[in-house]
């Protein structure tokens, strides 16, 4: 009886021990994650966080944004179309925007989005047919396919009317004929920015030409509000 009753008690000061093991070590846990919560580096990024989905304000109806620069960018290189004229089809959106890969932090956890604007637009371009041999014969239609539907990064490209282009349906396209003009309606994108000291406000044109380039502010276009 006496064995049986050491035992017990020997299995329950072994149990008491281990629960107050595992309190102490939950007790630390527990204060190593308030300690990395509070860190300046938990700090920084949860801040990084809160800026990076807090959409922008909405932009003045009074002061439309110059959007010449930004659909100059959807134009392919080529030089075989030419932008007439260009105005806004409507306000711009406020949005939150994922940013270009290269564009987006090193470091892990941070947001890979930026607040921007969507900026509706309505444009009249014109094909001037280039690149033709002498003799050979021009089309007398090419199909334009851009920027039409909602949140997408096309810009402006020909190809021949009959030929579907990957990923884009083929009643998206817009008949184009040479010398003519035509009008068309699309959505371009740009980011907001924190406007330096001294510094009028501006958007950052998404880079369209090279998206998956680096970061240059020698080779972003600006568009100021």
């Amino acid at each position: 009886m006496k064995q049986l009753l050491f035992t017990l008690l020997s299995a329950g000061l072994l149990l008491e021990a281990c629960q107050t093991e595992s309190e102490k070590t939950a007790d630390a846990l527990e204060q190593a994650a308030q300690a990395a919560a509070n860190s300046p580096e938990a700090k920084a990024r949860a801040a990084a966080w809160k800026l990076a989905t807090t959409k922008p304000p909405r932009l003045a109806a009074n002061k439309p944004v110059d959007l010449r620069p930004a659909v100059e960018q959807l134009l392919p290189r080529d030089g075989y179309l030419e932008l007439i004229s260009v105005k806004a089809a409507g306000v711009p959106e406020p949005a939150i925007l994922l940013l270009p890969i290269l564009w987006r932090p090193i470091k892990g956890n941070y947001p890979p989005v930026a607040p921007g604007y969507r900026l509706p637009f309505e444009a009249v371009l014109r094909w001037h047919p280039v690149g033709y041999a002498p003799r050979k014969k021009i089309p007398t239609e090419m199909a334009l396919n851009g920027p039409w539907s909602s949140d997408t990064l096309a810009g402006f490209t020909l190809h021949e009317p009959d030929v579907s282009l990957p990923g884009q349906a083929s009643d998206a396209s817009i008949i184009m004929r040479p010398w003519r003009e035509v009008t068309v309606r699309g959505v371009a994108y740009a980011y907001a920015t924190s406007p330096a000291a001294g510094q009028p406000p501006q958007l950052v044109l998404y880079p369209y030409q090279n998206p998956l380039g680096p970061p240059d502010a020698r080779k972003m276009v600006y568009l100021p509000l």
